[in-house]
Order: structure tokens, then C-alpha cells, then sequence
């Protein structure tokens, strides 16, 4: 009979497994805090597409996860903070998600710098402005600006309506003007029909200054599921980051 005890050896072996949890550990946090970040996008997308009006491809793929690795065992996810072109989702995302008076936008203030709307006015779209999304088109404000003189310069090319026969084809001098309208200011598009002449409103001029309720909880649907995740996938990260290490 030969008679084996391991117990001599169960300090070793302890050791042994603290040495290996200890050398796992960073590469499981980076993984949990990853996978964790990734929950939280997928998170805050279901509520977007529940919550936002008729939100854009752009919207919707404005959000991002920053993965973690072992030296940096923090992940991130949030809203792209710069565009080729155009505002930045984290710019116009802010009134949804914090919620308060929203401050002017570019359009406004160009609308302001000119002249045209009073310092404490917004410029409220039309209903009959909106494309699908519940947009003004900025291929529209942009020719408002350039109709009213309002257009900002650009690498030094003006683009304000002149008196030049391409710009005269365009026509946005003639098509849009700013003025008071049976007593409601605003932007208006000139507009020819059957009938004769009409107008219709593109922006109507408001002294108010427009509020905005918080319609994406942002930071408090990240914290419940980080919270209601954290453990099991901790677990799982560690499970795969022992079975995968070298020895």
C-alpha cells in the first residue's frame, strides 16, 4: 500500500493559485469593465429608440464604447464628440439627456450677429418645415442664411445671396424674408401656387426661451445595469481569464 499525503503541499498550491488569480486579475477587470460598457450601449440605444422622435442613422450611431485593457482597466461609452461636418452628437444630445433651457444654436446666432432675430428670440421650426426626422433640413438653413445675408464665410468665399446671375438663379433672396406676418415674426418661404401668391412660416420667432425635460436618463441607466451586472460578469471574465492563462 502506498500512502499519499497531499496536505504538506496545500501551502504551495495556495500559493500557487494566488500567484496565478493576482497575474489574471487585470486582464478580467479590463474585460468585465468592456463587457459592462457594451451593456450600457446597448442599454441607452433601446431607450433612444423608444424615446427620441423619429431619431437619424446618424443619432443612432453616434454612440461609442472606449474598450479597457490590462494597464487601463476602464472602459467608456458615449457619444461622438466630433463630426466630418455638422454639430456633434454630444452637443445636440445634451437637452435629452440632461434635460434645462437649451442655449442658441449656430442658425440663431448667426440670425442674431445679423440683425435679423432680437438677442433673447429662438427660432422655433415650422411644422411644415420638417423633413421625416422631425428636422429642418440644414441644406434649407443654409439657404435661409444665404437668402438673408446671414451665411458665415468660409475659407474666404461668401456665401450670402448676391446680385450675380448665378446667385439670382438660385433665387434665396427672393424666396425667403424675415419679417412680421399678420403679427407673427419669423422666417418665411415665399411660395407660388394656382391660387396666386402665398407664404408660409419656415422659423417662428419666440421670446421664450425653450425648456426641455430630461427624456434620456443617461447616467442613471448606466448605473442600474452596472449594477445589476457587475457580479456575474466579473465571474465570467475571471472563469475565462484563468482558463486561458499560459502557464
Amino acid at each position: 500500500m502506498v500512502r499519499i499525503d497531499a496536505s504538506t503541499n496545500v501551502e504551495e498550491l495556495s500559493k500557487a493559485l494566488r500567484t496565478l488569480v493576482s497575474k489574471q486579475l487585470p486582464f478580467a477587470l479590463a474585460l468585465t469593465a468592456t463587457r459592462l460598457a457594451m451593456l450600457v450601449k446597448q442599454g441607452e440605444l433601446a431607450v433612444m429608440r423608444e424615446r427620441l422622435d423619429r431619431p437619424t442613422a446618424t443619432t443612432m450611431n453616434s454612440l461609442y464604447v472606449k474598450v479597457a485593457n490590462k494597464s487601463n482597466p476602464e472602459a467608456r461609452t458615449f457619444f461622438k464628440d466630433a463630426w466630418t461636418s455638422g454639430v456633434p452628437a454630444d452637443t445636440y444630445l445634451q437637452q435629452p439627456v440632461k434635460g434645462g433651457r437649451r442655449p442658441h444654436k449656430r442658425f440663431e446666432k448667426a440670425l442674431i450677429a445679423r440683425g435679423i432675430m432680437q438677442p433673447g428670440q429662438y427660432a422655433i421650426p415650422a411644422e411644415s418645415a420638417l423633413n421625416q426626422f422631425g428636422n429642418v433640413p440644414r441644406g434649407t438653413i443654409m439657404k435661409i442664411l444665404s437668402g438673408l445675408g446671414a451665411a458665415e464665410t468660409v475659407s474666404g468665399v461668401q456665401a450670402n445671396a448676391t446680385g450675380s446671375k448665378r446667385s439670382k438663379r438660385k433665387g434665396n433672396a427672393d424666396r425667403y424674408f424675415a419679417g412680421d406676418v399678420d403679427g407673427t415674426q419669423g422666417i418665411w418661404e415665399r411660395k407660388k401656387s394656382a391660387f396666386g401668391d402665398a407664404v408660409r412660416p419656415v422659423f417662428i420667432f419666440s421670446d421664450g426661451e425653450p425648456g426641455y425635460r430630461v427624456i434620456i436618463p443617461f447616467y442613471k441607466i448606466a448605473e442600474n445595469i452596472v449594477k445589476a451586472n457587475r457580479a456575474k460578469e466579473f465571474a465570467s471574465a475571471m472563469d475565462q481569464s484563468l482558463s486561458t492563462a499560459r502557464g
